[in-house]
């Protein structure tokens, strides 16, 4: 499963609970729509380090980075390599 679905998933099934069935745009914003709040951003967080073993440094954790899918993405890549 490649970054964009695993997050997907991820915020439909565990952060939304089921409650959206319809699927997140890639660059929807997760921030302005009120699905990534200050606990789920945290959760989002842990998810991504645990599924791509990547570390997000204190001073990385603001909204800017995790605003979209494609955001996320991009961030992930970028420690990957």
């Amino acid at each position: 499963m490649n970054i964009e679905s695993s997050v997907e998933k991820f915020i439909l099934e565990d952060l939304l609970s089921g409650s959206r069935s319809t699927k997140i745009g890639l660059d929807e914003s997760l921030v302005s729509s009120g699905i990534l709040d200050s606990l789920a951003l945290l959760r989002m967080i842990s998810f991504l380090e645990e599924k791509f073993g990547v570390t997000v440094n204190d001073d990385e954790v603001v909204p800017e980075n995790f605003e979209t899918i494609n955001v996320i993405k991009s961030f992930v890549e970028a420690r990957l390599k």
